[in-house]
């Protein structure tokens, strides 16, 4: 525990996390309260209390649902969705990846490899040279095979956005996970193979119980990074077709840029932060009742 003559020492770091987090969120609180539409210069900047709030949350021709319930179910289907795959495909890969074998390190280094590429330059090679039904891999590959290409995009842009979130995020969750399994002690991997354990139990039953809390700090941490991207979104699907693939965050971005709507915007963010934060909870309850099985 920190003595309290060394509580003058904290204050940099404070004023510090303080102006980069909580003042920029002070801004988009009050940007939130006004009618500023960047497009509309002659209409002065003025309070408009909660009503930016009430333009999104409010039921409208019901029992149609209003475009912004339909954007916030399709975020959390796809966050959901690419933590899940995330978390079972990234634990299976660090299993794999915990052996000593020839080769291992470089098979680890290039795992990591999508987790250091910017998002929109991966989205546009995806979207270019690989899903593109005309000159991509996919799309050669598939004439090559007899079959007419169907243009993912289009058809299924959640899939694919799952799919590019998945793998633009996975070599995270590789990189907790392995940390974890490497730091299990050799005395109870030798006790495993002496006890006669087989592989089912000494990963499920041993191994897994083990390694929770990073797979814990994983998932928290990625479900923030999973609900924040929006640059794959914004170079391979735009939203579309319509705004079948819009997330929260892309919502914001068209809202600054397309719609020119301060106001608006800054009432979605933060609506944004406020659902992060409950899922956030409702992950780190439910992590906790799990870890308390094993207590």
């Amino acid at each position: 525990m920190t003595k309290n003559k060394d509580w003058p020492f904290l204050i940099p770091g404070i004023i510090m996390v303080a102006v980069v987090t909580q003042v920029p969120f002070l801004l988009t609180l009050i940007y939130s309260t006004l009618r500023w539409n960047l497009a509309r210069p002659d209409l002065p900047v003025k309070f408009y209390g909660f009503k930016n709030f009430w333009y999104f949350l409010r039921i409208q021709d019901w029992p149609q649902i209003p475009e912004f319930y339909s954007i916030v179910w399709q975020t959390i289907l796809i966050t959901f969705c690419a933590l899940a795959l995330c978390t079972i495909v990234g634990f299976l890969l660090a299993l794999l990846l915990d052996h000593a074998i020839p080769g291992v390190n470089i098979a680890r280094t290039l795992i990591l490899g999508p987790f250091f590429v910017m998002s929109t330059a991966s989205g546009v090679i995806w979207k270019t040279t690989i899903l593109n039904t005309t000159f991509g891999w996919y799309g050669v590959i598939a004439k090559f095979l007899g079959f007419t290409p169907v243009d993912l995009i289009s058809y299924h842009p959640i899939a694919v956005i799952v799919f590019l979130f998945s793998w633009r995020w996975m070599p995270f969750f590789v990189l907790m996970m392995l940390a974890g399994l490497q730091s299990i002690p050799e005395e109870i991997v030798d006790s495993m193979e002496v006890d006669g354990t087989n592989w089912w139990q000494g990963t499920f039953l041993v191994k897994l119980p083990l390694i929770r809390k990073h797979i814990s700090v994983a998932m928290m941490l990625g479900l923030i990074f999973l609900v924040k991207e929006f640059g794959l979104i914004l170079v391979t699907t735009a939203g579309g077709p319509g705004t079948s693939s819009y997330t929260l965050p892309y919502a914001v971005y068209m809202q600054v840029f397309n719609a020119s709507n301060v106001g608006r915007a800054g009432a979605l963010a933060v609506i944004t932060v406020v659902l992060t934060l409950i899922g956030i909870n409702v992950l780190f309850k439910s992590i906790q009742k799990r870890s308390a099985i094993y207590d």
